[in-house]
């Protein structure tokens, strides 16, 4: 099992590195970025999808172990930083993706798509990606 819980630091990775890419896509062509709206709102559905389908995976294998990230991490020596993986904070995971994609797609239909549309979904998945470390950090089955 010690393998599986190694890819469960991808689920807040992938809307992470989404994000930071489609920034960068965004300073370095800025005209031709803001007008490709429909692929940056697929890109950072799929990586929702992508992290919904990890934490989904983990859920029905029922995964329940802990990674204690300040092995992987030398900055965090000194911390104690544990990602709880169990089936409620997948459960969670998977809902927030959920809700999340569900307002990238409302935006998409309701907002209009000019100056500010791609920031709002780098906010987006920037936001998506640091409320599921922060799940992940957190252990709910202890609070239940």
């Amino acid at each position: 099992m010690g393998n599986f819980i190694n890819h469960t630091t991808l689920i807040p990775l992938i809307p992470l590195v989404t994000s930071i890419f489609i920034f960068i896509l965004l300073v370095s062509f800025n005209r031709t970025t803001n007008r490709l709206t429909k692929p940056i709102t697929a890109l950072v559905s799929l990586s929702l999808l992508s992290s919904a389908f990890i934490s989904s995976f983990d859920y029905f294998k029922k995964i329940e172990e802990e990674l204690v990230l300040s092995e992987f991490l030398k900055f965090f020596e000194e911390k104690n930083l544990v990602i709880h993986l169990n089936l409620v904070n997948e459960k969670i995971i998977i809902f927030f993706s959920f809700i999340m994609i569900l307002i990238i797609g409302i935006s998409f239909y309701k907002l209009p798509r000019k100056k500010g549309y791609v920031s709002l979904m780098i906010s987006l998945g920037l936001i998506s990606s640091s409320v599921m470390l922060s799940i992940l950090l957190i252990d709910f089955s202890a609070l239940i």
